[in-house]
């Protein structure tokens, strides 16, 4: 029973990784209907940035998390108006999935560079005094941060598009584009806001999954695939249902893991994608989309 109770813990606190870090890729998608397939690389990048700061330049851990929020949303805006902006019209689907795996491939090379193919540990957010234990019960400060960085971003996500002009014109955009247009809402603005918070938001994830498993170029930027079964089990344009994808995906991984196979724990979020395209393309909590000719 405690074993079973420690994979919950486990898969609950990975779950609200994916769902947070899959709140980033809703934003843009909905903001200009791009894939965007550098979402892991920019996690990657937003993990080794806190790295550089906090371990290399031995800045403070608080004020190198400060930093590479920062850091990583002026690199959404700097993608956006640099790589991204020329599709804002050019509506081409292969070309936007094109574009997207090559900034993904350019951060993960940029990466590998400068830092090499090493693991390396990352510094706790918590203390670990503050970890608490029952019996072989363990909440490690790893997982007191996912659960408090997931909480807190869902907090500011929901107080951002409804309270905020900013996120208003958001909301807007994402609902009728045609509309928001002729209502003055500022497009490029628009677009170039959810690329940095969509950075903003994969950093975060980042680090968190960096500090779990450790930090690796590769098998962190992989990791940013598996929001893929997380958004298509919720759907592309549900929030909530990225958080309940990202629940049941970090679930099936942990308990796959622990009872079955280790191997097969990575693939089971794959198998998930494949299930839920075959039953219900548009996601359980998605809506399908229709386009007028």
């Amino acid at each position: 029973m405690v074993f079973f109770l420690q994979l919950l813990i486990d898969g609950l606190s990975l779950g609200f990784l994916y769902g947070t870090s899959a709140l980033g890729f809703i934003l843009i998608y909905r903001a200009g209907g791009f894939l965007n397939f550098a979402h892991g690389g920019i996690m990657t990048f937003g993990a080794f940035v806190f790295f550089a700061l906090s371990v290399w330049a031995d800045w403070p851990v608080i004020v190198s998390f400060a930093m590479t929020l920062a850091i990583s949303f002026i690199l959404g805006l700097i993608l956006e108006k640099c790589f991204m902006r020329t599709f804002l019209i050019k509506e081409n689907l292969i070309r936007n999935i094109l574009m997207t795996l090559g900034l993904a491939l350019m951060l993960k090379g940029l990466l590998s560079f400068i830092f090499g193919t090493g693991k390396y540990h990352l510094p706790l957010f918590i203390p670990e005094f503050l970890s608490l234990s029952w019996q072989n019960l363990q909440l490690t400060p790893v997982h007191i941060s996912a659960f408090i960085a997931s909480i807190s971003v869902l907090i500011l996500y929901w107080f951002f598009f409804t309270f905020t002009s900013h996120g208003l014109a958001m909301r807007s955009f994402a609902e009728n584009q045609s509309a928001a247009r002729s209502l003055g809402v500022p497009t490029k603005r628009v677009f170039a806001l959810s690329w940095a918070i969509a950075a903003l938001i994969c950093a975060l994830s980042g680090m968190i999954l960096g500090m779990s498993d450790g930090l690796h170029v590769y098998p962190l930027s992989t990791l940013g695939f598996k929001v893929f079964p997380v958004i298509i089990l919720g759907g592309l344009n549900s929030v909530g249902g990225a958080i309940l994808g990202g629940l049941v995906i970090g679930l099936l991984e942990t308990l796959t893991g622990g009872y079955i196979s280790l191997s097969l724990q990575n693939i089971i979020p794959y198998i998930a994608l494949v299930l839920i395209l075959m039953i219900k393309p548009s996601g359980f909590f998605g809506r399908a989309e229709s386009k007028k000719v």
